[in-house]
């Protein structure tokens, strides 16, 4: 067999494949051999037609079976002689036409990552907002707290008004007659929260517990089939009427929540603040650093790349949406309203990866054996038997190889940047 390979761009190689004349001559025989043992021909038994008339009756489908057999033979052998190329996604092959005492060619159209050298990637400078914790976030995380305190009192002396929470029971009537899907018992309607078709919320404003109130009003043009644009009639009966207490923020109240004093809390709440705003600050250094790298060093992307990231990405979302009790058709209609955007995300990562690949070669950049196994140990832990399992396959610890690689890349050309404390200029998310 003779390959040779043809580089059509940084992306995207040929290998043009040749066997021998003797070999396709072995498979064309053999074919006809097969056929001749099934082959239905008018006038003769199956397996009993001379040869050369199946040869002729059949000449399309044996030279059909030839190629693929000759293909499926040479394919593995074909797509390892690309040498330094390195292959992604799935090799399309061109198939060539057989004919006896010639040898048969045909093509592999491959994919292939691009061979980058990164450059200017050292001493990027960047300005990323410093991490400060306002004493307004910690009032809003500490109201966040009291909201979830906050107690519900019956109202005894007045009529219910914006912000109480009114329970009615309803019956009700669509264009005056009786419906029971207007019926409801022990309702909750917070007067003033807009949950309601408009209306309805401002006709039990001022109702008391125990009184009841008839009212008609109409339901909106966008509303539900059977009722959009409809009257309606309710008669509300009030159960009760509640406000909202709110805790007061002292000491008492911190050590409810089991801090021993309020100053203890509101430092815990600045502390854990301070983590997060460190956490997004690192996030929006790798961005920013990345965004210039990728911006000096413009390269082409396989698009069996994107299209890989794409699904990977696309089949996490639906199983998130899934989880969270969405419907499986339902959540793949949302990823499919949103794929243009995931194709974007994913065009992004696969530059990133590309380019810290490539820092991490040019770099010497490398995981050892102990190393590696440490990390894995560490998953194993984390995840269980489930994961043990996993890392027993070749391919998946040299995955997480890449990965660690990848990290120890990025964290070099972080390492290598200047970092400003100040107000960046919008950039592109990527």
């Amino acid at each position: 067999m003779k390959t040779s390979v043809q580089v059509v761009s940084e992306i995207e190689v040929v290998i043009e494949v040749e066997l021998p004349s003797d070999k396709v001559g072995k498979e064309l025989d053999r074919q006809l051999g097969e056929f001749s043992k099934r082959a239905r021909v008018r006038g003769f038994r199956p397996g009993k037609a001379p040869k050369d008339l199946v040869r002729k009756s059949f000449a399309s489908e044996i030279a059909s079976e030839a190629v693929k057999r000759l293909v499926n033979e040479s394919f593995a052998a074909a797509v390892e002689s690309v040498g330094e190329h390195r292959l992604v996604g799935e090799p399309q092959v061109e198939p060539g036409v057989v004919r006896p005492g010639e040898p048969f060619k045909y093509a592999v159209r491959a994919q292939v990552k691009p061979r980058i050298e990164v450059h200017s990637w050292q001493g990027i400078e960047v300005a990323v907002a410093p991490t400060l914790v306002k004493s307004a976030d910690i009032d809003a995380k500490v109201a966040g707290f009291q909201e979830k305190g906050k107690e519900r009192v019956p109202v005894e002396d007045r009529a219910s008004d914006t912000g109480d929470i009114i329970v009615i029971d309803t019956t009700g009537w669509v264009a005056g007659v009786r419906d029971t899907r207007l019926d409801m018992t022990g309702f909750e309607v917070k007067i003033g929260k807009g949950g309601m078709i408009p209306g309805f919320e401002d006709e039990v404003r001022g109702l008391s517990a125990g009184e009841t109130k008839t009212f008609d009003i109409m339901f909106p043009e966008d509303y539900s089939p059977g009722l959009a644009g409809k009257p309606a009639r309710f008669e509300a009966r009030v159960q009760g009427v509640f406000s909202e207490e709110l805790p007061n923020v002292d000491d008492d109240f911190a050590t409810d929540l089991g801090f021993e004093n309020l100053e203890e809390m509101r430092k815990d709440i600045h502390d854990k603040l301070a983590r997060e705003a460190e956490v997004r600050r690192k996030d929006e250094t790798e961005r920013r650093v990345m965004a210039v790298v990728l911006e000096r060093n413009q390269f082409p992307v396989p698009p069996a790349m994107v299209e890989k990231h794409l699904g990977d990405r696309a089949r996490t979302l639906v199983q998130m949406f899934q989880q969270q009790g969405m419907p499986r058709d339902q959540a793949i209609q949302l990823v499919e309203r949103n794929v243009e955007g995931l194709k974007v995300a994913a065009e992004y990562q696969v530059r990133r990866h590309l380019v810290l690949e490539a820092i991490a070669r040019q770099e010497k950049i490398d995981v050892e054996e102990e190393e590696l196994a440490a990390a894995i140990v560490g998953k194993i832990q984390d995840r269980g038997e489930k994961a043990a399992k996993l890392y027993e396959r070749p391919e998946m610890r040299e995955a997480e190889r890449a990965e660690m690689i990848e990290k120890k890349a990025l964290a070099v050309l972080i390492e290598s940047a200047s970092i400003v404390d100040a107000e960046p200029e919008p950039v592109s998310a990527g």
